[in-house]
């Protein structure tokens, strides 16, 4: 009744005729039994109830947009969003706060956090000396700035030293996992020309790497070897996996499985960043 009453509403005002009352309709229901059932729900206040169906069609849409939306805000999906939109548009702007911290403060925090920064803006000799001087006391084993430094000394093309502080994290840590630091293993191995051993820990990781990098990684080094029938499974599994994986999986991992397809083609792409 309330679903028809707004529809009456609605053609009286001349934007709905006929037979295009009959979506509305069932449009504004629908949407007043996904509100009620968010009410019930989430726990909310039981007066929305009343708002809801009184009101239909606008009690519906102030539910929404006081209830619904800001809490979807605060969700992980929209934070990374909001993160990634920010970036986009000032990629600077974590730096300039971070260099603001540690000019207040030249705390650990502040100098990992400075750290970051630069290396996510790959000024990686400028981040290091931030993870070394950290890298004392309390925190002299501490894992994930060993990872950090590892990977800047990897990117800037010491594989041989990213391979010793990757021992080094695993001899005082015994027991911690990451798959991260089983990739920078594995990558630091093949840059070093240590291609066997590289072969066999990059086998290990893809029985449960998540994400295709691994595969990609592992495929072309399989090529490097002149393992071209073992490349071309994993290049084919890569391109399957992304095609029959989820929207938001395949438009995470397209540019691994753009990857896969110029290995299949028996191309390699000049970086595989």
């Amino acid at each position: 009744m309330q679903a028809l009453y707004l529809a009456g509403i609605i053609q009286e005002l001349g934007f709905v005729t006929g037979a295009n009352q009959m979506p509305i309709i069932v449009l504004t229901v629908l949407v007043q039994i996904l509100c009620i059932y968010h009410v019930v729900s989430t726990g909310r206040d039981k007066y929305w109830i009343g708002l809801i169906l009184m009101a239909p069609g606008i009690g519906s849409l102030i539910y929404v947009l006081t209830q619904v939306l800001p809490d979807a805000g605060k969700s992980r999906t929209a934070t990374n969003l909001k993160e990634g939109a920010i970036k986009a548009i000032d990629p600077n702007r974590e730096l300039r706060e971070a260099l603001e911290a540690f000019d207040l403060v030249e705390s650990v925090d502040n100098h990992i956090r400075l750290a970051d920064a630069l290396y996510d803006l790959e000024r990686y000799e400028e981040a290091e000396p931030h993870l070394k001087i950290c890298l004392q006391g309390a925190h002299k084993h501490d894992p994930h700035m060993l990872l950090r430094l590892a990977s800047i000394r990897l990117e800037l093309g010491d594989p041989t030293t990213a391979l010793t502080l990757l021992d080094q994290l695993q001899q005082n840590n015994k027991g911690f996992n990451s798959q991260n630091g089983h990739m920078l293993y594995s990558r630091a191995l093949e840059a070093s020309g240590n291609t066997e051993e590289a072969l066999s820990s990059f086998a290990n990781l893809v029985e449960y790497a998540t994400g295709e990098e691994a595969r990609v990684r592992y495929g072309f080094l399989l090529q490097n070897a002149g393992q071209n029938p073992e490349a071309a499974l994993i290049f084919e599994e890569v391109i399957k996996r992304v095609g029959r994986g989820t929207k938001f999986y395949r438009r995470a991992q397209q540019h691994w499985a753009d990857r896969a397809k110029l290995g299949l083609a028996g191309q390699r792409p000049p970086s595989l960043e």
